[in-house]
């Protein structure tokens, strides 16, 4: 299988779960190449080559978070995400957040309440584009309908820096614009507002990434440039510094609130228009 051009590690998983094992190498498969350890006595062993991502099936035996902490300590500051998946019954995670804060893991899925797979896939990506992927699928899950979410997880997942219609069409199989536009028609939307939805979240969740382990007043500005600006203006109806300055006087979740609305809208009304084909955009 050929994998993304960022993949130049493997992915470690730590399960000894059968079921979970498969699901996890199908979801990460695309992305990265993927080893797998039952113990953490066979996982140690890689931990030397640097790996590119950890994953923790963290229930039954691997439900300890001074597991992560030994494994961070390991890894001898290495800059090596550790994420967990478990369900959100499982006791021994249910600190996320302050564990995402003490930098012992980078964020924990919960299997039963979210959509792990594309998760998962998003934090095998490169470099801080993993973060932003991440935030950038929850925010999606939130505000968009479940009929769309494969469309939008394929469409985050695999763009790059020249993200249009004509882009994504060329990745699917028959590589035609007309075959997507019928193939979303029928979910009742159109290529170009899923590939804006995109675009803002990939404008967004930069401050969100970048702003998440500051105090406030000090998030870091979005590029003021002409681009951001137009897309920004036309989609939340604010600037890049509107935005950046949200973020940093009232906090990273009013910025996802304001995003939320901003993406249920734009699906909102591109429903409506191809309802209407008479009504104006």
């Amino acid at each position: 299988m050929t994998h993304s051009s960022d993949a130049v590690s493997a992915v470690l998983v730590l399960s000894d779960h059968v079921a979970m094992k498969v699901r996890l190498r199908d979801a990460l498969a695309p992305f990265s190449p993927v080893q797998f350890a039952a113990s953490e006595e066979d996982l140690r062993p890689h931990l030397a080559l640097t790996p590119r991502l950890i994953v923790i099936h963290g229930v039954g035996a691997f439900a300890d978070v001074r597991l992560a902490a030994r494994l961070r300590h390991a890894l001898r500051n290495a800059p090596v995400p550790i994420i967990v998946v478990t369900t959100s019954r499982e006791p021994a995670w249910q600190d996320a957040a302050d564990l995402i804060a003490s930098g012992q893991v980078e964020d924990i899925i919960r299997t039963d309440t979210e959509r792990m797979d594309s998760l998962v896939a998003a934090w095998s990506l490169h470099s801080d584009r993993c973060r932003r992927k991440a935030e950038a699928l929850r925010i999606v899950h939130q505000a968009a309908p479940q009929n769309l979410h494969g469309f939008l997880e394929e469409l985050l997942l695999n763009d790059s820096a020249e993200l249009s219609v004509a882009m994504w069409a060329a990745k699917k199989g028959d590589q035609s614009r007309f075959a997507l536009n019928r193939e979303l028609a029928k979910e009742g939307v159109s290529p170009s507002t899923l590939v804006d939805i995109a675009r803002v979240l990939n404008v967004v969740t930069r401050v969100l990434v970048r702003g998440g382990s500051t105090q406030k007043g000090q998030v870091s500005a979005l590029p003021d440039v002409r681009a951001a600006r137009r897309l920004l203006a036309r989609t939340l109806g604010m600037s890049p510094s509107d935005v950046t300055n949200l973020a940093s006087t009232a906090g990273p979740d009013a910025v996802r609130d304001l995003t939320r609305q901003a993406l249920t809208e734009m699906l909102r009304s591109d429903t409506a228009r191809r309802e209407d084909p008479e009504s104006k955009p």
